[in-house]
């Protein structure tokens, strides 16, 4: 069976991902979203290699095309909003190293619409068909540097640009705090550790030392138990977890309980909306919230939208309600007034923020 469009992209088996299938998704995606993008990846062994034949192919497709190296998923969706640029992610978020995957962010950042994925998958399935006609193979290797307008962004400053910008979302209520997380030997491996003591706060890190076949291995949001020991051993105040791309977070507090994007979402509702932030006084989930949620919400007169199951609808139902906070179970959080989509990163900046300030 074939490599083809899901909840979010492009997944699956890292092999699978020839150099003639990747090239055509490059064309295909130059064609129909845009002519500059930014290109991130998370710490997988085969991320590199994708990411070369991906720019070669954004640029056969006449796009340009800047390489950020290894960058959580959140930081290439603000990276292209700051800029009005589309986005490239090579990562399979939570699955194993041996699997692989590519998803797209439209022009600013934004999450594609089902419409517009159903016409790169169909514009993807034309290219490969053309290419098997004309008998072509895997093309040459031609993963030149960036060129253009794009080429001149700095993808250190860019990632440390938006580093600033989370800390910049937060007070310094948790200074002192102490936390323990888990960076699922990710893309946040380099990142969360010093954001976090750039912030004040007593980090212990689990779980940073990525080799390119340890994502998401027992560590991570997927698998927490480490983090939860660690919590209770230390003393910490609270535990954070993240996944290989760093769009998720999962909390565990002080006695080590498990707190998931529900009860996060729940937190984060009330806060706003003491805080009179919390737009329309409405939150945005998924079908697979729990119903103790939506009673927590009716009895705060919260108003509760349901979507279908998947981030791009929870970011779609944002943008149609103007709401500013919504999210899944799973640990997809979106605040909608600070970023694009999901992001582990800052939603555990907000945590350590809101139980800081609440006490």
């Amino acid at each position: 069976m074939g490599l083809g469009f899901g909840t979010d992209g492009v997944r699956g088996p890292a092999d699978q991902f020839t150099d003639s299938f990747v090239d055509a998704l490059g064309r295909a995606a130059a064609g129909l979203l845009g002519n500059r993008f930014v290109i991130g990846r998370d710490t997988r062994a085969s991320g590199a290699s994708l990411e070369a034949r991906l720019a070669a192919g954004l640029r056969r497709g006449g796009a340009e095309a800047v390489l950020l190296g290894v960058a959580p998923t959140p930081a290439v969706a603000w990276i292209a909003a700051r800029h009005g640029l589309c986005g490239a992610v090579i990562s399979a978020s939570h699955n194993p190293w041996t699997d692989n995957g590519i998803k797209f962010f439209g022009p600013g950042g934004r999450k594609l619409s089902d419409e517009l994925e159903t016409e790169l998958a169909h514009r993807l399935d034309q290219l490969v068909a053309d290419d098997h006609a004309l008998n072509l193979g895997d093309p040459a290797d031609t993963a030149a540097p960036a060129t253009g307008p794009v080429a001149i962004l700095d993808p250190a400053d860019e990632l440390r640009r938006w580093q600033e910008a989370l800390l910049g979302s937060v007070t310094d209520a948790s200074r002192g705090m102490r936390v323990v997380i888990d960076c699922a030997n990710g893309a946040l491996s380099a990142i969360a550790p010093r954001v976090l003591r750039d912030l004040g706060v007593d980090v212990e890190v689990l779980h940073a030392a990525p080799d390119g076949r340890n994502i998401n291995d027992a560590c991570g949001s997927t698998h927490p138990a480490d983090l939860q020991q660690r919590v209770v051993a230390s003393g910490a105040s609270l535990g954070l977890a993240f996944d290989g791309d760093a769009d998720r977070l999962l909390a565990v507090d002080e006695t080590g309980a498990i707190v998931d994007g529900d009860h996060l979402l729940a937190l984060f509702a009330g806060d706003l909306r003491d805080r009179g932030a919390l737009r329309g006084d409405q939150v945005v989930v998924t079908v697979m919230t729990n119903l103790g949620f939506r009673r927590a919400m009716a009895d705060s007169g919260v108003e509760v939208v349901e979507t279908p199951v998947g981030d791009r609808h929870v970011l779609e139902a944002l943008a149609r309600t103007g709401g500013s906070l919504g999210g899944e179970q799973s640990g997809h959080i979106v605040f909608a007034d600070l970023a694009t989509t999901g992001d582990g990163l800052l939603s555990g900046l907000q945590l350590l923020d809101l139980v800081a300030r609440r006490g």
